[in-house]
């Protein structure tokens, strides 16, 4: 595709990043109500400053902001959000409540209408609490202290309008998040995801470090296992390291078109269970969190944990799952997945390339590795993945990808062509 028949590709901004907008408003208008808000200033968890438009508050919400996806909507874009705050005690607090340290000061930190209670383990928000992640959470307790919240103790309410439909139409029933949807997010940022453009944009990745003459490409699921895998590598040129997201199967084929002579692959349990299953794209909306060989991998191995099987029978995630096995076992267990899921790559790329996979657990802290093959050298004359002997139809080129500066409107975080480099070196998400 040439880069001027590609769509304009827009960023936008997480429920993450929404809820700690409100958070902000919020408190500003109930410590300076003089001050007009159409806009607010934001510390994303990258470090830069963005500008969020807000919603002029209405009867009842103190702040609200109308959710912007950028090109990566969902069912949550467009959606409201709102927030209140007042002064309280600390023994206002529910259990279901998140209790955050802002500078000297204590944020209570409660899920209003429309925001889901998190009743399973396993998801990064507590068993028994508001569906708030941890990166939101960090992000409206930065946000309320460069705001000037230092002192005293404070109850933040954040809500969705219509919220409990919206869930309807997410994972959240089948992971136990009920009520709402869950205010999620790392960075803030929801990165534009054309599909065509992300799998272009790999491809390119992996012809820039061909010319670099690299032979091994290290493809990993997102930011985290981006930075685990570069501990673990650090012989490597940042080139060597991209972020594919769900396109395992497309980026093997674009490594092995290339050249590569290694190719090692960096994943958390969620995504290894799916690379073992065989899939070849491992998003969410393709497919569920594949259990059944989970399942079947604990079954044959502890054949008589009848209890253990019963509650694996109920999990409906791998990381739920795993917090079921006992902890001498899981290694185990995962390094015949990983084997297993070796022989799924090998089936796509052949014999003569090495595979490896780095397993990382669900903080990004490496738990093992697993290794097929030994690098041979290349033949002459050999033909790649895809048929091609010559992979010079390839783009070389890409732009980077925006970097938002401090000011920087939503409507003006958008860019021309593929989705650039700066989004694969720096990684979207785990």
């Amino acid at each position: 595709m040439k880069q001027t028949e590609q769509k304009t590709l827009r960023w936008g901004y997480s429920t993450g990043a929404c809820a700690a907008a409100v958070a902000t408003a919020a408190w500003l208008r109930l410590t300076r109500p003089e001050t007009s808000l159409p806009t607010i200033p934001m510390l994303f968890l990258d470090g830069r400053e963005r500008i969020l438009p807000l919603l002029e508050p209405d009867e009842g919400h103190m702040a609200a902001i109308r959710k912007d996806g950028g090109d990566d909507p969902d069912c949550t874009h467009g959606a409201i959000l709102f927030g209140n705050m007042r002064r309280c005690s600390a023994s206002d607090a529910r259990k279901e409540d998140y209790t955050l340290s802002v500078g000297g000061g204590t944020v209570i930190l409660r899920g209003a209408a429309g925001v889901g209670l998190c009743t399973r383990p396993g998801l990064d928000c507590e068993q028994g609490k508001w569906a708030i992640n941890t990166g939101p959470r960090r992000m409206i307790a930065e946000n309320l202290h460069h705001a000037g919240l230092d002192a005293g103790c404070w109850l933040l309410e954040i809500g969705v309008e219509n919220g409990e439909e919206l869930a309807k139409h997410t994972l959240n029933p089948l992971l136990g998040v009920v009520g709402g949807i869950s205010i999620l997010g790392t960075t803030g940022l929801v990165r534009p995801y054309s599909h065509e453009a992300y799998i272009e944009t790999v491809r390119i990745c992996v012809k820039s470090h061909h010319i670099a003459h690299g032979t091994t490409m290290v493809f990993c699921t997102g930011g985290r296992t981006k930075s685990g895998a570069e501990r673990r590598l650090p012989s490597l040129p940042e080139t060597a390291f991209t972020c594919i997201g769900d396109f395992i199967a497309e980026s093997l084929a674009a490594a092995c078109e290339y050249g590569m002579r290694e190719i090692v692959v960096a994943c958390m349990a969620g995504k290894l269970c799916k690379y073992a299953a065989g899939f070849e794209n491992t998003h969410a909306h393709k497919v569920s969190q594949d259990m059944d060989l989970l399942r079947a991998e604990v079954r044959k191995h502890l054949p008589g944990e009848e209890a253990l099987h019963d509650a694996l029978a109920h999990s409906v995630s791998v990381r739920e799952a795993l917090l079921s096995i006992p902890e001498a076992d899981r290694p185990g267990i995962l390094r015949r997945l990983a084997r297993t899921a070796l022989g799924q790559f090998a089936r796509r790329c052949g014999e003569n390339i090495v595979l490896r996979l780095l397993v990382f657990d669900f903080e990004g802290q490496f738990l093992f590795e697993e290794k097929r093959g030994e690098q041979k050298e290349p033949e002459k004359n050999g033909k790649n993945f895809s048929g091609q002997s010559d992979p010079s139809h390839a783009s070389a080129s890409s732009p980077e990808a925006p970097t938002a500066r401090s000011g920087e409107h939503a409507e003006l975080s958008e860019y021309n062509g593929t989705i650039g480099l700066t989004y694969f070196l720096d990684g979207k998400k785990d």
